[in-house]
């Protein structure tokens, strides 16, 4: 919750990354919040509104049915949000270092919507898509590629961009509408 607060606040593509994450770990915990947090260190204020929180989560994971695999519609929708913020990125005359970063992205972009069988609807869910699958990759200890490690840069760097634009939009100093 402190996390995912200051996240949503600092860098939204961070903040993404981070709910998918809890998203999963609530999966491996089988929603048991109880479990989950027995590790946490934590005043006994702060325990309450952590656990309703994680609670919360879980309830609304279940009620939209994703208990096994995909992501809240509050994500969906603010990663929607995000894609839109992309195309009216490139749209934009004046923002050539951003297409710049776009264009570097897109091969591998296309290659994770090629290989997704549907599950990837857009450019920017295939940066996220890829960004976690290369944490979920470390995290397994598992070996990753040059040419992976490669297309992880790129949506690094455009979602990076990409957040400070929206960051930008939030406060009012970005004149698109979306």
């Amino acid at each position: 919750m402190i996390i995912a607060k200051q996240k949503r606040e600092e860098n939204i593509a961070e903040y993404v990354l981070y709910m998918w994450q809890l998203e999963d770990l609530l999966r491996a915990y089988n929603y048991d919040v109880e479990s989950l947090v027995k590790g946490f260190t934590l005043s006994p204020l702060q325990m309450p509104a952590i656990k309703q929180w994680y609670q919360d989560m879980a309830d609304a994971m279940k009620a939209e049915g994703i208990h096994k695999k995909g992501h809240l519609m509050q994500l969906k929708e603010l990663v929607q949000d995000l894609s839109t913020l992309n195309i009216k990125l490139l749209q934009n005359p004046e923002e050539k270092k951003y297409k710049e970063l776009f264009e570097a992205a897109m091969p591998h972009i296309t290659e994770i919507i090629n290989s997704s069988d549907g599950f990837v609807k857009n450019e920017i869910d295939a940066c996220f898509t890829g960004l976690y699958g290369m944490m979920v990759l470390r995290l397994q200890k598992k070996e990753i590629t040059e040419d992976t490690q490669k297309a992880v840069k790129t949506f690094s760097n455009l979602l990076g961009a990409l957040s400070v634009r929206f960051k930008q939009y939030e406060k009012g100093e970005l004149n698109i509408e979306l």
